[in-house]
């Protein structure tokens, strides 16, 4: 293997938004004895078809559906760490949701694999038809599974060559939460959805989330992708006219409106999602789900399609992450701080304010803490520049308050057997 190959310096490559079109990453994957790619799914299938075009030797997929899938590429699918020679065998991680993805990684770690790549930079260099010179098509984003436009660093690279500000403030994703409602159960909800009273179930008001809009877009430079939910974000009646409304904004790439699909979807929810940077993305849920709530999930979709809207539907993850408990584990600043530059932090506006993740909302909008350090509140009379020096503040601290409560998993504990279990779990307490 080559040792003396930089994977951090070609991950940056890749986001910049640079053609990366050097053989140095083929002869450093060329280098290993045993190349498996992890997930067989549409990003495992895109990465192995091309490998296997630059003369790429597969070994392995690893999935957990490996009885069902059998092969891919016609490259054997077998149960993941179940590769031998661990030393010299290289893990290309293929698992498109970042969250359960890192998770995963924890566990492969554990088990004594230690050489990888993440697939999703690996595509962003080899696979992406996109660079600084061409920009980027946002229907081609939207409209294929292959990559995780919500994660994608180098839609960032692409937008930001553009910028002129000095000392500008990119984010690769946001989240814009909607309303505290949804139209499922789920019994490890990373929103912490069943943990609210039924007085909090609640859509935001229309003129509340235009405020916080026009505030935090005024505010940054560019915004990679921005994940508008809930809840179930199609629950709120002004869901056209929170888009619409977003949509006036240019700094941004694109818009994944996240769906269960288990909540009748009205035409007219869709007339303001005409822009080619909206799509609608349904997460496929239906192992764990009612036939009535299937039946309706198909239905959505159809509206959808008939509506001319962008839209995609994921497929179905035989395991999901559990989120920690909301309690304070009391972790010490050496600890939080290392955690937190291992984190990705997908900013949330809700209701009002600016938090670092959904496990920090969900502290606050729980009523666990208020620290007021972990976020930063849109509702002040701020100018643009105060406005900007605070969210530069907030977004470089050396870790949140929040951090303190976070869990650790033991290995092979941080997952469960099928995603949107329903049911309810208590998460107050360990």
């Amino acid at each position: 293997m080559n040792n003396s190959f930089n994977i951090e310096e070609y991950y940056r490559r890749a986001w910049s938004g640079k053609v990366c079109g050097d053989a140095s990453i083929i002869d450093y994957i060329k280098g290993y004895k045993h190349v498996v790619l992890w997930g067989a799914s549409y990003l495992g299938h895109a990465i192995g078809k091309k490998l296997l075009e630059l003369g790429i030797n597969i070994e392995n997929y690893w999935d957990i559906r490996w009885k069902e899938l059998k092969s891919v590429n016609q490259i054997e699918v077998i149960p993941p760490f179940s590769s031998d020679d661990k030393e010299n065998c290289l893990i290309i991680v293929c698992i498109g949701n970042r969250v359960i993805q890192d998770n995963l990684i924890k566990d492969m770690e554990d088990y004594g694999y230690l050489n990888m790549i993440y697939g999703d930079y690996l595509y962003m260099g080899l696979l992406c038809p996109f660079n600084q010179d061409t920009g980027i098509n946002a229907k081609r984003c939207s409209g294929t599974m292959e990559c995780r436009q919500v994660y994608c660093h180098r839609i960032n690279g692409i937008l930001n060559a553009k910028c002129k500000s000095e000392n500008p403030i990119f984010l690769t994703s946001v989240t814009l939460i909607i309303n505290q409602r949804c139209s499922l159960k789920c019994k490890y909800c990373t929103s912490y959805m069943n943990a609210f009273d039924k007085r909090e179930r609640i859509d935001f008001p229309l003129e509340q989330i235009c405020n916080d809009i026009d505030k935090f877009f005024g505010a940054v430079d560019m915004v990679g992708t921005i994940t508008v939910m809930g809840g179930e974000p199609f629950m709120h009646k002004d869901i056209s006219q929170i888009i619409e409304h977003l949509c006036k904004w240019k700094n941004f790439g694109l818009i994944s409106i996240a769906t269960s699909g288990t909540y009748p979807i009205k035409p007219e929810q869709l007339s303001g999602l005409h822009d080619d940077r909206v799509n609608v993305s349904f997460s496929n849920y239906t192992e764990s789900i009612n036939e009535n709530q299937k039946k309706l999930f198909y239905e959505n979709i159809d509206i959808v399609k008939e509506s001319g809207v962008c839209y995609t539907v994921g497929q179905f993850s035989p395991e999901w992450s559990i989120p920690s408990s909301l309690s304070n584990k009391h972790h010490t600043d050496e600890v939080i701080t290392a955690n937190k530059k291992d984190c990705t932090h997908w900013h949330q506006i809700k209701n009002g304010k600016v938090h670092p993740c959904d496990f920090a909302t969900a502290i606050y909008s729980l009523h666990v803490a208020d620290y007021k350090e972990d976020y930063v509140d849109l509702c002040n009379d701020d100018s643009r520049e105060m406005l900007r020096e605070k969210l530069r503040q907030y977004i470089n601290k050396p870790f949140y308050e929040s951090c303190r409560h976070h869990g650790y998993f033991e290995p092979g504990k941080r997952m469960t057997a099928k995603a949107a279990e329903q049911g309810y779990h208590d998460f107050f307490n360990d």
